[in-house]
């Protein structure tokens, strides 16, 4: 028995219809998974950035979200007079993760750019002298 007739006598119809549903559901349930990721990335972060305790409100909170560069620089020269005259990027970057400002990364790189920040060589950098 060969064909059509051999797929029918053996059920086969039921496994090739059996075979598409698990398929498509599977491919459903990855497209449902994908489409939630950034709330779960939402969630990771929002469950990081909660406070220790009840009345204590993040240090995130604290800060302004939005800084124009001379609050932003000024903020950093407050926070890195604790490190001396002269300072290593990561320290400052410790320093200000530890105190809650917000994309300290990216505020960092803006005050390299904006020449605020000057690399005096060996790694150490230093406040542009006005």
């Amino acid at each position: 028995m060969y064909g059509l007739a051999a797929i029918t006598a053996k059920n086969g119809w039921a496994m090739a219809l059996a075979g598409a549903l698990i398929v498509m559901s599977g491919l459903a349930v990855l497209a449902a998974v994908i489409s939630q990721l950034q709330r779960l990335a939402q969630f990771i972060e929002n469950r990081k950035a909660k406070p220790s305790q009840a009345g204590d409100a993040a240090p995130a909170d604290k800060i302004p979200s939005s800084l124009d560069m001379d609050e932003m620089t000024d903020r950093y020269r407050r926070l890195a007079r604790q490190l001396g005259d002269t300072f290593e990027l990561t320290q400052l970057y410790r320093l200000a993760m530890d105190s809650g400002f917000p994309h300290v990364h990216l505020s960092i790189r803006s005050l390299r750019e904006s020449g605020w920040l000057v690399e005096m060589g060996d790694g150490l950098f230093a406040w542009r002298n006005e």
